[in-house]
């Protein structure tokens, strides 16, 4: 098993405001919803740019291998927007990649 830092390409439908921000956060990082997304090291997790409705999200995983990680956090990215009130619909969500590696 190795820790992955897994990048989550996508684009939403609506913007997102500070409540399904604070709900997306806190099931990335498994917090209290009131709490996440008030600590500098949150805007590192989750880049919005509201104008274009992208976003990228920096997911830390445990897995196997690579491709594990990346179904883990593709996984993880679509159980935070559902949390967060978008319908499948209103969010795509691209190809992970693995941006870092700790195996040791």
């Amino acid at each position: 098993m190795g820790s992955y830092v897994i990048t989550v390409p996508g684009t939403v439908r609506h913007p997102v405001g500070e409540e399904a921000r604070r709900t997306l956060l806190a099931v990335v990082h498994g917090a209290d919803p009131e709490e996440a997304g008030t600590q500098v090291p949150d805007l590192d997790v989750l880049t919005l740019d509201e104008p274009e409705g992208t976003f990228v999200l920096r997911l830390e995983v445990e897995a196997p291998d690579h491709t594990a990680a990346g179904e883990t956090a593709l996984g993880l990215a679509r159980r935070a927007f559902t949390a967060a009130g978008y319908e499948e619909d209103a969010v795509s969500i691209g190809t992970p990649v693995v941006t870092g590696i700790d195996v040791g």
